[in-house]
């Protein structure tokens, strides 16, 4: 028990001394501004408790006795007291100005470490975890609001200590036992606010896969993608039940704990005005005993009152740094993940495929959670030659290559390139030699020449390079026609406008053409389509393989497809069964084989007799 609370203190402190040394690294001027203003701030409430005090311990004096009232004297302190509320006003003023500075570039300063750690991961075994994804968006959403909770939380927290302090000897030359009092009555709160921090957390953390989901329904209904199907299947009203099924559930648990804590602080509330008006009482009585002034008067009860709203100011702030500090740790265990795949300490030089590429004896699976995908894989690709996986949907064509690419490691086993373990290269300068597209390739809302430049981004600015990359993917001339040409923007969402003003897309076919010129786009030594042609129309797929064979003569291709007019293109076939290379061998030999990709290879061509 005692153990524990030491460790939540410990990370507690860690986590706001972390956040503290982030901002003053963004802006240790305002921090500073931010800092003095705070005291000066914490300090202004027993200044004007003690200019009233003067004013009634004047009026009092002056009418109750033959004496003249002492106007001089009681402009002088009205004077005092209409310069200090100018001076907070304007200590207000300065302090919003330097705390939206400070949040305008604290929010550029955590978006920019958050998503370069994000960016940072060659792998991408983190983004297809749900939990180790609830760390990512926590870190993205908290790391935000938690720093910015912080500031708020320590300003708030070092203007109520010096209220507190600079308040606190007056209430002890008063009464100590009243002092007493009034810090006893803020444990309760104390101890409920912490309580109510750590419950906000477990909240958030619990409610954090709802959350997920009704991203995703919110999404699919208003993405463009969606808009046809959900339409045609009438599935706007399901899904929208779903959504707000899930806001009611949200917001229910939401609600509860909120109902929770306001019975709480109203008890609590009752506990604290108890003591105010003890307070008040014991200072009246004395009043009349004529044991203190008027004036005596005024500043107790304001002191009473300050430190009693102080106290609360302090627990409430000390219970949301805490709650904010938890979000914090998000962050710093966002920023203390390790790569999810082993970097080499001294990576070896990545040179031009000359001999083959070889996956041998290799098994993976994605965690031991996981059921085994590939089971002792081994084939070869022969440099300079095509090598096509066939097989049905999930027996692990997408899985190798994403071995291939790095973006996960095999469990067992090796991946050779010239006899070299691709882990002991540079997983970026592997990648420069891969060129690839993907059947789930990107539509990214950019203008054309940008859309094509992503595949060699160094020269996304070299047009002719652009429009060689098109032209080999057969989008030129499309392209050509667009408004704006090669700048047009290509998206439902930022599209350029066509005559009639209608924003300009393209089709499924063109996209995927768009991500071919992509590839075509890279000077890459290996050239890898997984299932390339899907969208595209049998004139269009047939245009884009004899271009395809034109192109890669003398490169080394790994072709994913369920066509077989397309397989058959390859130098090389294997067959992909339950994670497992059944067959391996040419397309003569494996019809001449008569196994599995015969079976297959008749199945599909009799759907065309």
């Amino acid at each position: 028990m005692i153990r524990t609370a030491i460790s939540n203190i410990s990370q507690y402190v860690n986590s706001i001394g972390k956040s503290i040394k982030l901002i003053w690294q963004t802006y240790p001027a305002a921090l500073l501004g931010l800092s003095i203003i705070v005291v000066l701030q914490g300090g202004m409430p027993l200044a004007m408790a003690w200019i009233i005090k003067l004013l009634f311990d004047a009026l009092e004096k002056g009418l109750s006795s033959n004496d003249s009232i002492p106007w001089a004297y009681l402009a002088e302190l009205l004077i005092i007291q209409a310069i200090l509320a100018l001076g907070s006003q304007a200590l207000s003023a300065t302090q919003s100005y330097l705390n939206a500075e400070l949040v305008r570039r604290l929010t550029i300063r955590i978006n920019s470490i958050v998503y370069e750690k994000v960016n940072s991961f060659v792998g991408i075994a983190y983004f297809e975890d749900p939990n180790l994804y609830d760390t990512i968006r926590l870190a993205q959403e908290g790391a935000e609001q938690s720093t910015f909770g912080i500031i708020d939380g320590m300003m708030s927290l070092g203007q109520g200590l010096v209220t507190l302090i600079s308040f606190l000897g007056v209430l002890l030359a008063f009464n100590p036992l009243l002092a007493l009092l009034v810090f006893l009555s803020a444990l309760p709160h104390l101890y409920t606010q912490i309580k109510f921090g750590y419950q906000r957390f477990g909240l958030a953390f619990g409610l954090s896969p709802q959350h997920r989901e009704r991203f995703f329904y919110s999404s699919i209904l208003s993405n463009p993608e969606a808009a046809k199907e959900i339409r045609l299947f009438n599935l706007g009203s399901f899904f929208l039940k779903r959504l707000l099924r899930l806001f009611e559930f949200t917001q229910n648990a939401e609600r509860q704990q909120q109902l929770h804590e306001t019975r709480w602080n109203l008890i609590l509330s009752v506990f604290s005005s108890l003591v105010s008006w003890i307070i008040f009482v014991v200072v009246v009585l004395q009043a009349f005993s004529k044991q203190i002034s008027f004036g005596d008067v005024t500043l107790y009860i304001s002191t009473a009152e300050a430190v009693n709203s102080a106290l609360i100011g302090i627990v409430v702030s000390l219970s949301g740094l805490n709650q904010d500090a938890l979000f914090y740790t998000y962050f710093q265990k966002l920023l203390a993940l390790p790569q999810p795949i082993p970097l080499a300490s001294h990576p070896k030089t990545m040179r031009d495929l000359e001999d083959r590429i070889e996956f041998r004896h290799v098994s993976f699976r994605y965690s031991e959670r996981h059921p085994w995908v590939l089971h002792d894989v081994s084939f070869i690709i022969p440099a300079g030659q095509c090598l096509a996986l066939v097989g049905l949907n999930g027996a692990g064509k997408t899985t190798i290559v994403k071995l291939l690419t790095r973006l996960y490691d095999p469990v067992e086993g090796q991946i050779l390139w010239d006899g070299i373990d691709i882990r002991e290269f540079d997983p970026i300068e592997l990648r420069r030699q891969l060129g690839i597209v993907f059947q789930d390739f990107m539509h990214y809302d950019l203008a054309a020449q940008e859309n094509i430049g992503l595949g060699d981004v160094q020269h996304i600015e070299n047009i002719e390079r652009v429009r060689q990359a098109a032209m080999k993917a057969g989008i030129h001339e499309r392209i050509e026609q667009l408004p704006q040409g090669y700048q047009t923007q290509v998206s439902l969402m930022f599209g350029g406008k066509d005559k009639d003003g209608v924003n300009v897309d393209l089709s499924g076919g063109e996209w995927q053409k768009i991500a071919l010129a992509r590839m075509f786009m890279r000077n890459a030594n290996f050239l890898i389509l997984d299932e390339p042609t899907a969208a595209l129309d049998a004139q269009a797929e047939y245009d884009i393989y004899n271009r395809f064979v034109e192109l890669v003569a003398g490169k080394t291709s790994l072709l994913i497809s369920h066509r077989f007019s397309t397989v058959r293109m390859a130098n090389w076939i294997a067959v992909l069964e339950d994670g497992k290379v059944t067959e391996y061998g040419s397309h003569n030999q494996l019809m001449a084989l008569g196994g599995r990709y015969m079976e297959l290879y008749n199945m599909q061509a009799n759907r065309y007799q």
